[in-house]
């Protein structure tokens, strides 16, 4: 084994250089990621495997280069904060992108809030009632879900322990930055009829995050970005979901992990292994960062 080079204080034990997937990054890429500020990261199926939720040895290592380097680490996700910021006992962030895009802290400073159209809001919640269907709306720091009644076996497995309320208990006078309806693929066109503002990003066949028909990660990516002077050709990106797509259009370097989905692949700069086969690591030293 051959030590990564970089005094992060860790043990490079185990660690080798040569990546599992070999496939070098082109020439363009290489360039643009030597010289990256920011880079991006998705928490599900990119920086945490979906089946044990913890974070690869060799993910840290690469979050620790990284930041050795001078550049920022972003965490973008669907999550709610409350949720997303779980994931600082595998590391610190510099910033958080959550609701996909919808609101964004640096440190401790909002950067970008962008709620949902409220009369939209309004009109999902009363059709969710209606048809039964669990819909969870994400506040600035915490989701709340609305079933009938508060059953939560109309979820089929979706959000976890998060709290269920009657849909009348739903709080529909505070900001929301993100829906999720649990309806099945074929049912979001139904969803989003007489949502005019609205957009789904879904990447779960269980339920379809909603959001903004102008936003998305790729918005709050840009805010981000602004609010640190960087520019989308210096910023890396890393994702594997269908909600990961703009992201990884959008970023200087869009790495698809090799576990995505394929209209993630299809646009990325570089794919490359699985989130649990060391897939962050392996395209560091694809980029030559490492």
């Amino acid at each position: 084994m051959v030590p990564c080079g970089v005094d992060c204080g860790k043990s490079c034990e185990g660690q080798a250089r040569v990546p599992v997937w070999p496939e070098r990054a082109p020439f363009e890429s290489l360039e643009r990621a030597a010289g990256a500020e920011v880079a991006f990261f998705d928490i599900d199926g990119t920086l945490l495997p979906m089946e044990t939720k913890e974070m690869p040895p060799s993910t840290a290592r690469a979050l620790d280069l990284l930041q050795s380097r001078g550049v920022r680490i972003v965490v973008c996700t669907g999550r709610v904060l409350e949720r997303a910021q779980t994931i600082r006992r595998f590391h610190d962030f510099d910033g958080w992108l959550c609701a996909n895009g919808g609101y964004c802290v640096l440190g401790s400073e909002l950067v970008r809030a962008e709620e949902l159209d409220r009369d939209d809001v309004k009109t999902a919640v009363s059709e969710a009632a209606e048809k039964g269907y669990g819909i969870a709306l994400f506040y600035e720091d915490h989701m709340t879900v609305g079933t009938p009644g508060g059953d939560r076996s109309v979820l089929n497995g979706s959000w976890g322990h998060s709290r269920a309320v009657d849909y009348s208990e739903l709080d529909l006078g505070r900001p929301v930055y993100q829906m999720d309806v649990a309806v099945p693929p074929e049912r979001d066109a139904e969803v989003l009829a007489h949502l005019p503002h609205l957009k789904s990003a879904r990447w779960t066949d269980r339920f379809a995050d909603i959001v903004p028909a102008e936003g998305g990660k790729r918005a709050g990516m840009a805010a981000v970005l602004d609010a640190l002077g960087a520019t989308r050709e210096r910023c890396l990106a890393f994702g594997d979901g269908a909600n990961d797509r703009d992201m990884i259009a959008f970023a200087g370097v869009g790495v698809a992990m090799g576990n995505g989905a394929p209209e993630v692949k299809a646009v990325a700069d570089y794919v490359t292994s699985a989130c649990d086969t060391d897939g962050i690591w392996n395209a560091l030293i694809a980029l030559g960062l490492c």
